[in-house]
């Protein structure tokens, strides 16, 4: 519709243009023969009617050439509106086809390649000197992935409410606490749900990736799934120092790396299963330093051993409804080393 108004005003232009020259043609004429003006007069006159007619042209193709960029810019804007934007898409520096060329050649599209962005890798300044280049999305493969993303978030968040369930349920039918459960801060561990996902229940409904809120949301998850994975990265790494100290029987070293672990990872089973042996390797009369209520506290070793392997279960119970991969081991160890 608004390349149909271009159409009509350029050729309102066109019309006007040439009912111009009609008129100076005519006018020439009758001061021609009206005296006005002599044959002399005329090839000067004519040049001046030419310089004219160029200068109108030129005008023409100005005013044209504004009126398609005006509408690109609209029919662009447009677009990025939908799905957040243009063309295709590069997974590393988030930039769209537009926005690659932009950083590759500068704002001005006419010093652009005719060609466009020629090639399957992105040419941003932030990727072009990566070994191996970075592979651009298609645009049907951007919009798979942002409509896959969408449909992970609410398989994620219909897991996180089906677990908060079992909790809530759970925790109404129990009128004792647990034999040996020790003292169990549950609001701090979150029991339901990971310290790693926290905030998370504040998030506004997921929107559909077609509207310009999504693109927000989308690097929001993405950096959540980056600060989970940098913690489960040191967890794990702390763990298997852990492991190694364990090895050497220096369970004291042992208890402290694996407590330095679950501070940066609170729902790693592997963690709390190994400190409770190191606990236990410790013995009973030895101390182990902990924090409970935000402090620094000292209690038994074997005490701290039986609260893990609660916490321990519980994760297994009210997070992964005891099911999954090593959902069995964990409990099995948890069970057997509380005993």
């Amino acid at each position: 519709k608004n390349r149909n108004r271009i159409m009509v005003r350029v050729e309102d232009d066109d019309f006007d243009d040439f009912m111009g020259r009609v008129t100076d043609v005519e006018k020439t004429i009758k001061d021609l023969i009206a005296g006005k003006i002599a044959v002399d007069d005329v090839d000067k006159k004519e040049v001046e009617l030419l310089e004219k007619q160029r200068l109108a042209e030129e005008r023409k193709a100005l005013k044209k050439s504004a009126e398609e960029k005006r509408f690109k810019k609209l029919k662009t804007a447009q677009e990025r509106k939908q799905w957040g934007f243009i063309g295709r898409w590069c997974p590393r520096c988030r930039k769209d086809e537009l926005q690659i060329m932009e950083s590759a050649y500068g704002e001005d599209d006419s010093t652009w390649p005719s060609a466009g962005l020629d090639g399957a890798v992105c040419i941003s300044r932030d990727c072009r000197d990566i070994d191996g280049g970075v592979t651009l999305l298609s645009n049907e493969e951007r919009r798979s992935q942002l409509q896959g993303k969408v449909e992970d978030l609410k398989k994620d968040r219909l897991r996180k409410a089906e677990a908060r369930d079992r909790w809530s349920r759970w925790k109404s039918t129990q009128q004792y606490r647990r034999v040996g459960a020790g003292e169990t801060d549950y609001a701090r561990w979150d029991t339901w749900l990971p310290s790693d996902d926290d905030g998370e229940d504040e998030l506004p409904p997921a929107p559909p990736p077609d509207c310009p809120e999504f693109r927000a949301m989308e690097a929001d998850i993405e950096k959540r799934a980056t600060d989970k994975a940098e913690r489960r990265r040191k967890g794990d790494a702390l763990r298997e120092r852990g492991n190694a100290a364990l090895a050497e029987e220096r369970p004291g070293r042992a208890f402290r790396l694996y407590t330095e672990g679950l501070e940066a990872d609170r729902g790693n089973r592997a963690l709390l299963a190994n400190r409770a042996l190191a606990a236990l390797r410790l013995g009973p009369g030895r101390l182990v330093k902990v924090v409970r209520l935000g402090e620094d506290v000292e209690v038994p070793a074997l005490e701290q051993a039986v609260e893990d392997c609660t916490k321990l279960l519980d994760i297994c119970e009210f997070l992964h409804d005891n099911r999954g991969p090593g959902i069995r081991d964990s409990r099995v160890k948890a069970y057997m080393r509380r005993a």
